[in-house]
């Protein structure tokens, strides 16, 4: 029996499936937002270490130490290695038929079972697991504290094998009994059915798999999956915190009915973006340091007074990278001012026309890739950079652009309802569809001395946007809210 008091402090499952992808976006954020949980007065805080590609069965209960830790030791070795246990007759198939159908039989076999909080993942023995896998990306190592304020459970199947079991009917879906927890917190939608018990938040970024599937990798089943549950968890009864006011927007056109459901804290912003001058050479350092083998490198370094002009976001249609690529080389024809442009990016669904593109500038020496850059040295070349240009066509609510901000930084940014309601009166826009318009700004701003005048007034109206996004400004209505949802659920 699940006896709660109702005037007790709730508690907090939070997916921390996220967490174990790159530096930046969504995981930047869950890593942010985990860590402030564990200052806020839950009775109890737990994290759920789901993985993402990997099954790993299900044992008897463990009869000495020995078997305990050697249990939990198999468990992130198949989170780590994602591994699939497989009968022969599949492991004898060819590789690429083989993949095409792991994830399939990964959840189908163990889509009749539900995954419950009985793998507990030792946090004094597997810190450097927890630690390394799961924050250090984004958090000071002074947070490793976190890992002694919650608890950790591992899952039977990867989260994108239950997610695989979302694209069937409904019996199918994969059951979480997190029965002894308030509220579930899950980073996106949910693959999960939790039981009655259980009330569910999810912090909702976009709905670009349905609106804008021509600029998704496998759209087909992206946007299956998505759409299915996103429509279970509403009606389900979760909370939906959206990041933006044009994302809630996006949620109601979809489901009207849910709009007591649907809220908006806006994306919270690392209180480690700030201004930071650096000498040029420590900004060559990076450069060439971080440099993306992806694209070739080789480049030499910028002289000192060159223009930096940044971009950083995954590299994907929607984020508009071809019209920057064509706008930068139009502005080095406007502009005798000297510029580079540095492009911190991944290569993302669809990108092989991106990437073509990037390496060509890189090879002729107008254009630095870089990739695995920590959020340090992201601070120091936003700081350094002239303006950081955020030229999507689509989005959720972009970061790159209030990072800048925070770091003093001007934007200029793409005219789209997300931009203007994210950034207000702290950027330049231009048409997103317009590598003229683009190119104009980006000239306009070379030529300008970043010290005075109009960009360091705009500057100064980015640090105090930059504030809207803060955690001193943002976590009292998390707090609020949560308190608010895990009391109700209790009484």
């Amino acid at each position: 029996m699940d006896i709660r008091a109702p005037d007790a402090s709730p508690s907090l499952l939070v997916d921390l499936r996220n967490c174990y992808e790159g530096f930046a976006g969504i995981p930047q954020e869950l890593r942010l937002l985990f860590a402030h949980f564990s200052d806020m007065p839950f009775s109890r805080l737990a994290g759920l270490a789901s993985g993402i590609h990997h099954r790993a069965p299900r044992e008897r209960a463990p009869r000495s130490a020995y078997e305990n830790v050697m249990q939990q030791t198999r468990m992130i070795i198949a989170q780590d290695s994602k591994r699939h246990p497989l009968p022969l007759p599949l492991r004898l198939l060819p590789g690429r038929l083989r993949n095409r159908i792991l994830y399939p039989f990964s959840a189908l076999v163990t889509s009749h079972r539900a995954e419950t909080l009985d793998r507990p993942i030792d946090p004094e023995m597997f810190e450097d697991y927890l630690w390394t896998k799961l924050f250090d990306k984004t958090l000071p190592p002074e947070r490793r504290d976190i890992i002694g304020k919650a608890q950790f459970f591992a899952t039977e199947l990867g989260h994108e094998n239950a997610r695989h079991l979302a694209m069937l009917p409904k019996p199918f879906a994969k059951k979480l009994d997190s029965t002894g927890f308030d509220l579930f917190f899950a980073a996106s939608v949910s693959p999960y059915r939790l039981p009655p018990s259980t009330h569910m938040v999810v912090r909702y970024y976009d709905a670009l798999p349905l609106t804008s599937p021509h600029t998704i990798g496998d759209p087909w089943p992206h946007a299956t999956s998505h759409g299915r549950m996103m429509a279970r968890n509403i009606e389900a009864g979760a909370t939906f915190v959206c990041d933006s006011e044009p994302v809630r927007a996006d949620v109601l056109k979809l489901f009207p009915e849910a709009e007591p459901r649907v809220l908006t804290i806006p994306a919270l912003l690392s209180s480690d973006f700030r201004p930071e001058p650096i000498a040029w050479p420590m900004v060559q350092e990076i450069l060439a340091r971080r440099t993306s083998p992806k694209t070739g490198g080789g480049v030499s370094p910028p002289p000192e007074g060159t223009r930096l002009v940044m971009a950083v976001s995954t590299l994907e249609p929607r984020k508009n990278y071809m019209k920057l690529f064509e706008a930068f080389e139009m502005a080095q024809q406007m502009s005798q001012a000297p510029m580079r442009l540095v492009v911190v990016a991944n290569p993302g669904w669809r990108s092989d026309q991106e990437m073509a593109a990037l390496k060509a500038l890189v090879k002729r020496g107008a254009a630095h890739h870089l990739s695995a850059v920590p959020l340090p040295e992201l601070r120091r070349l936003y700081s350094a950079a002239h303006c950081v240009v955020s030229p999507s066509r689509a989005e959720g609510f972009d970061y790159s652009g209030v990072e800048s901000m925070a770091c003093g930084t001007p934007v200029i940014a793409s005219d789209i309802p997300v931009h203007r309601w994210v950034y207000g009166e702290a950027a330049e826009y231009f048409d997103p569809y317009s590598a003229e318009a683009m190119a104009e700004l980006i000239a306009q701003f070379v030529e300008l001395p970043a010290q005075e005048g109009y960009l360091a007034q705009l500057g100064a109206t980015g640090l105090r946007q930059a504030q809207l996004y803060s955690p001193a400004t943002l976590m009292p209505r998390w707090e609020e809210l949560l308190m608010r949802l895990g009391r109700a659920k209790r009484g």
